[in-house]
C-alpha cells in the first residue's frame, strides 16, 4: 500500500493561502498567461476533500463571503472579486488603457483584500502618471503616494485575514515605498546637478580670484557627489527591480531615466563637460557617461556616445 506524506493542516493552510495570494497578485499585474491564476480557488479546491475544506476557510475570510439568497455560492463570489481586480489592474498592465482612480473614492464595501489591492493599483497608476509630468508635480504626487502607502501598509493590510493572502500585497507595497523614495531622490538630485554644473561651467569663463576658486571647488565637489548619488540610486533601483519574481507594473530597467527632466538634464551636463573636460575628474565623467549609455531611450540606443571628452580645443 502506498503511503503519502501528509502536511499538518496548519502548514497546509499557510501554503494554500500563499498560493492564492500569488495568484491574486498575478491576476492584477501579469500580462502573460494567467488562466490558472484566475481559477486558483476552484483548482485548489478540486484537488481533494482536505484542500476543498481549507480553501473554503481561506477564501471565505479573504473575500469576506457570507452566503445569502443573492450570493449563495463561494466559488462564484471569489471569481467575481478576482475578475473585478483583473479589470482594475488593466490600467497598470497597459499604459494605453485609461484609468480613472481616486484614492478617496475607493469602494469601502468591498472585501479588505480587494480594497487593499484597489489602493495598490491606484498607487501604481499615480506613479505612472506622475512620471510623465513635471518635476514639481512628480514630487507632490510622490508625497500623496507615500501617504497612500502608509495607509495601505499600516491600516488596510492589518485588516486582511488570513494575513497570508496579503503577503504579495505587502511586498508590492513595500516596493512602491522604496521606488517612490528612489524616484524623488533622483529627480531632486538631477535638478541640483544642473544647478551646480551650470555654476561650475559659467564660473570658468573668466579669471578666478581666491574666493571664486573656492566657490568653483565647492561646485565641483557638489557636482561629483550628485553624479555618484544618482549612480547609487540607479544601482539601488536595479537591485529592487531584479529581486522581484513577479512583474513590476509600470516599470522598466530604465524607469529612472523616464522621470521628469532626468535624462535631458544628464544629457545637457554630459555635453557641457564633454566640451570642458577639466572641470570634473575623469572618474566622475566616466560615471556620468555610464549613466547616459545605460539610460539611453530605446530609439537612441544605436547612437554612439564619444567614449572620452574632447581635448578642450
Amino acid at each position: 500500500m502506498a503511503h503519502y506524506l501528509e502536511l499538518p493542516n496548519e502548514l497546509l493552510f499557510k501554503v494554500l493561502a500563499i498560493v492564492l495570494a500569488r495568484s491574486v497578485h498575478m491576476v492584477i499585474v501579469s500580462s502573460g498567461d494567467i488562466e490558472w491564476d484566475l481559477h486558483a480557488h476552484h483548482t485548489l479546491s478540486a484537488v481533494c476533500f482536505s484542500f476543498r475544506e481549507i480553501m473554503k476557510g481561506i477564501s471565505s475570510k479573504a473575500f469576506q463571503f457570507v452566503a445569502s439568497e443573492t450570493n449563495p455560492n463561494l466559488a462564484q463570489h471569489v471569481q467575481r472579486q478576482v475578475l473585478s481586480l483583473r479589470s482594475l489592474g488593466a490600467a497598470i498592465r497597459d499604459p494605453a488603457v485609461p484609468g480613472n482612480f481616486s484614492i478617496e473614492s475607493l469602494d469601502s464595501t468591498a472585501p479588505q483584500l480587494v480594497q487593499g489591492y484597489s489602493l495598490y493599483i491606484a498607487i501604481v497608476y499615480l506613479r505612472s502618471q506622475a512620471s510623465r509630468s513635471t518635476p514639481e508635480i512628480y514630487q507632490s504626487t510622490s508625497a500623496t503616494i507615500f501617504g497612500a502607502v502608509i495607509t495601505l501598509s499600516k491600516v488596510l493590510y492589518s485588516r486582511i485575514v488570513p494575513r497570508e493572502v496579503a503577503v504579495m500585497l505587502k511586498y508590492a507595497t513595500e516596493d512602491e515605498a522604496e521606488l517612490s523614495h528612489i524616484g524623488v531622490l533622483v529627480v531632486k538630485h538631477c535638478a541640483l546637478l544642473a544647478t551646480f554644473a551650470n555654476a561650475l561651467a559659467s564660473g570658468n569663463d573668466y579669471p578666478l580670484d581666491e574666493v571664486a576658486r573656492l566657490r568653483a571647488d565647492i561646485n565641483k565637489i557638489k557636482t561629483e557627489q550628485l553624479i555618484r548619488s544618482v549612480e547609487s540610486a540607479d544601482a539601488e533601483f536595479l537591485a529592487l527591480f531584479r529581486r522581484n519574481d513577479s512583474p513590476f507594473p509600470c516599470c522598466t530597467t530604465i524607469w529612472l531615466s523616464q522621470l521628469p527632466d532626468v535624462y535631458s538634464t544628464l544629457e545637457r551636463v554630459y555635453e557641457m563637460f564633454s566640451k570642458q573636460p577639466l572641470l570634473i575628474s575623469e572618474d566622475a565623467f566616466a560615471r556620468l557617461r555610464s549613466l547616459i549609455e545605460r539610460w539611453a531611450p530605446p530609439q537612441a540606443e544605436a547612437a554612439s556616445i564619444d567614449p572620452s571628452p574632447d581635448d578642450g580645443g
